[in-house]
């Protein structure tokens, strides 16, 4: 599938990608909007049932501000990834710092009903801390989870795999995706192929394709040139979807957003 273009004012152009355009094969995702941010565009907005997950690119140029009602004021640095598990509510606000680029993802992942009235909670990960696999032909973040021996993050509500990763022109890589998980994957840009099963397809920059749930299975990457993917990896909850809206009208609990603090 390919991305639908989005934009607001002068400041936010978006790629978006939802769960009704995959026939719900994203789940647990929601939505995803690959996204480029210079200006403030959205107002201090309410979320829950889902987690709003935000995944910031290494090419980003300055800080993105994030403060919520947990308390957090944070300045998101180029590779950070925040995952704020919205659950029962919570308010946040997302902006960039004055002549900052922001180049993420802003991925919707919905919760199991078990977790949808729990309290809000929060996982920042610095993008220091994120280990790395690397060879001559690829170099992929552990975001989250795990491919392999290489362990990233973990602490979301519930298990989730991301990988951000760049090929080389004729490279390959390749994840062992678990029993009982199934993936979305994105070409950022280049191209690439996807070899999973016996099957195989193309993927050019902006489009996206989802595999299914089932027994282990290798998905193989290779690039036609030089490529930058993202993987997603997760298990269904196959629960009623919360359709998510970004510009959902606050509560009155932005009264507790804390200050944001200039960046020196």
């Amino acid at each position: 599938m390919t991305g639908i273009p989005r934009e607001i004012g002068s400041g936010f152009f978006a790629l978006h990608f939802s769960e009704k355009m995959f026939e719900g094969q994203m789940d647990p995702l929601l939505m995803v909007d690959h996204f480029v941010m210079t200006a403030p565009t959205f107002d201090p907005h309410l979320h829950a049932g889902i987690s709003a997950v935000t995944a910031i690119f290494e090419d980003s140029k300055g800080a993105f501000l994030n403060r919520d009602t947990l308390g957090h004021n944070i300045a998101l640095k180029p590779g950070d990834l925040y995952w704020l598990a919205a659950a029962s509510g919570a308010v946040h606000e997302e902006k960039p710092e004055e002549d900052a680029r922001t180049h993420a993802l802003q991925i919707f992942v919905d919760l199991p009903e078990r977790l949808k009235k729990e309290p809000a909670c929060a996982l920042h990960v610095e993008a220091r801390n994120m280990p790395v696999i690397e060879t001559q032909e690829f170099r992929v973040r552990v975001v989250l989870g795990r491919s392999g021996e290489t362990a990233g993050a973990q602490g979301t509500p519930e298990e989730m795999t991301m990988l951000d990763g760049f090929l080389q022109g004729g490279g390959e890589f390749s994840h062992l995706l678990p029993q009982g998980r199934g993936a979305w994957i994105y070409a950022v840009s280049g191209t690439l192929t996807l070899h999973v099963a016996g099957e195989s397809r193309d993927l050019v920059a902006g489009t996206a394709t989802t595999v299914a749930a089932g027994p282990e299975t290798e998905i193989l990457i290779q690039a036609g040139g030089e490529t930058h993917f993202v993987l997603l990896a997760a298990r269904p909850i196959h629960g009623t979807p919360v359709k998510p809206d970004p510009q959902m009208v606050p509560s009155a609990d932005v009264r507790r957003l804390p200050d944001v603090v200039p960046i020196i």
